[in-house]
């Protein structure tokens, strides 16, 4: 599946309350401190971290990160 589409399904729905969510590996919490990446809510569920966000354009950056370091959890 290509990486575009990928990001596209994740996008295409939201949460009951309205965000983004975008399930990742723990590691990608090292990876998002090398950035400066606002209006986020980290959301730690055993082996997956849940990123969080009312932005489509965050959410399809981080979206970006996590499928380029290899740490989506789809």
């Amino acid at each position: 599946m290509s990486s575009r589409r990928v990001i596209r399904e994740l996008l295409s729905r939201k949460d009951p309350q309205g965000y983004y969510v975008i399930p990742c590996k723990p590691s990608i919490l090292r990876v998002l401190g090398r950035h400066n990446i606002e209006n986020i809510v980290i959301e730690e569920a055993g082996d997956v971290v849940l990123l969080r966000t009312k932005s489509r354009r965050v959410a399809e950056y981080l979206a970006f990160i996590a499928l380029k370091h290899g740490l989506l959890a789809v």
